[in-house]
């Protein structure tokens, strides 16, 4: 079975010492990700902290992205967790020149099946003729969506879906359920090989802005056929995942900053990264060089 593999790289968002959006700095890491040779990246998202991002900074890194990458390869991250918050931002991208979208479920709040997709329908209404993606993360965001939902996600537009923090039987069931056309992303990194090989367009992943050539090389082996490349790349994956926690925003952060890329400290509140986490980041880096 041909796939088209795709490694879609989830972009931090750089930060002064003081916690400042930097776009001096976010421009030079963009840049630096996009001559890695990944496929496209998703710009203001878990990743790249929207939680702790007012909706201008939101506004301003999706612009830089969109400078560095071209409308074509940027994901620009525009979920809220009320529609209203979320057509702005829809607006606002567009504006900028974004023509794919993605929006998280809305969120804290779990929101039903009915009123999510007119969340939806909203969304892509405000989108004009940009493309929007849903992003379904229900163990972040307490919004159920099963995959049923999809084929009802369809209709009112929605051009794909990422899904994250779900099971391999559950992902499966996405993608059963799935229409014709419509791209299924996984944010799950370590699953790269098998959920694209079931039918899933690509991954969503943090870890490659940090570490891109075992995912780039992973992606190129599976689209070319070559089995030995990707039982030679798989293992590399793994310990690029477990060197920065399986994404946690300060270890990927730790891990730019020791490649001598600029990404500064995490808004967001997450697991300290000690001496010895350095170590390993720093040996990582230099394996997977």
């Amino acid at each position: 079975m041909s796939v088209h593999a795709k490694v879609i790289t989830a972009l931090p968002t750089p930060f002064t010492r003081d916690e400042a959006l930097d776009p001096d700095a976010a421009t030079a890491l963009f840049t630096a990700v996009r001559d890695r040779g990944v496929d496209g990246v998703f710009v203001a998202g878990t990743t790249g902290e929207f939680t702790a991002l007012g909706d201008d900074e939101r506004t301003g890194v999706i612009g830089l992205a969109l400078d560095v990458f071209g409308p074509e390869r940027v994901y620009a991250h525009v979920g809220a967790a009320a529609p209203r918050q979320a057509e702005s931002l829809v607006r606002a991208a567009v504006g900028a020149g974004a023509t794919r979208l993605a929006a998280v479920t809305p969120y804290f709040l779990p929101a039903p099946e009915d009123a999510l997709v007119r969340y939806y329908e909203r969304l892509v209404a405000a989108a004009g003729g940009a493309e929007v993606h849903a992003y379904l993360f229900q163990v972040r965001s307490t919004t159920p969506a099963a995959p049923s939902v999809l084929r009802r996600l369809a209709d009112a537009g929605v051009r794909g879906v990422k899904i994250s923090g779900e099971s391999d039987a559950s992902v499966s069931a996405y993608l059963a359920a799935a229409p014709a056309g419509f791209d299924v992303l996984s944010g799950n990194d370590i699953a790269f090989e098998e959920f694209v090989r079931a039918g899933g367009l690509g991954v969503v992943s943090g870890v490659s802005s940090v570490f891109p050539r075992p995912f780039v090389a992973l992606r190129d082996a599976l689209n070319s056929g070559d089995t030995e490349g990707v039982r030679a790349a798989q293992p590399l994956v793994a310990r690029a995942v477990a060197a920065v926690r399986s994404g946690s925003i300060p270890h990927l952060k730790a891990g730019l900053e020791v490649q001598g890329l600029p990404a500064g400290p995490a808004r967001v509140c997450g697991d300290a990264v000690s001496e010895a986490d350095l170590e390993v980041l720093r040996e990582t880096a230099e394996a997977l060089a």
